[in-house]
């Protein structure tokens, strides 16, 4: 979503800016892009499906591999070299944890989103989502949800007072 690209390319500009260390925040952005290219040929399974067994996700994440070099090789030749860094190799990528650390920051946000819209069957989702934010290591992340993630929460109106 585009959310997640956002959010990847603010991890990144926080690595940057806050931290001092160099990051380029356009690419992580495109790896953020691409982070579901897969999901063309599959859709998107739910996240609880994904990881309901070892076996179910070792599972799932051999359709994915398969979707993503069945969706490079759709390309034209000549595009190919171009796409596979996001398509395919985007684990190898140094930036490939701030893009993923987006995608479960995004859902994060989503699950705030729905608690605060009365929806309590988020909360367990909420939990676990920020567990494994948590579990990331990720100062970016740390930083980010704790400079921005409350302002998620805020109303428009809420939002124009500041």
């Amino acid at each position: 979503t585009l959310q997640t690209v956002m959010i990847a390319h603010g991890l990144a500009v926080i690595r940057e800016k806050i931290f001092h260390e160099h990051c380029d925040a356009e690419h992580c952005a495109i790896l953020a892009v691409y982070h579901d290219a897969g999901e063309v040929f599959t859709g998107d399974m739910p996240t609880p499906v994904k990881y309901f067994t070892e076996d179910l996700h070792d599972k799932y994440k051999e359709i994915e591999d398969k979707a993503r070099r069945r969706l490079l090789e759709t390309l034209p030749d000549e595009l190919k070299d171009t796409y596979r860094p996001y398509i395919l190799d985007m684990e190898n990528d140094p930036l490939w944890p701030l893009a993923k650390a987006a995608d479960t920051l995004s859902a994060y946000l989503k699950c705030a989103e729905e608690i605060q819209a009365g929806n309590s069957e988020f909360e367990e989702a909420f939990r676990t989502t920020e567990n494994k934010l948590k579990n990331l290591h990720l100062k970016e992340v740390d930083w980010f949800l704790e400079h921005f993630a409350g302002s998620f929460a805020l109303t428009l109106d809420e939002m124009n007072r500041i």
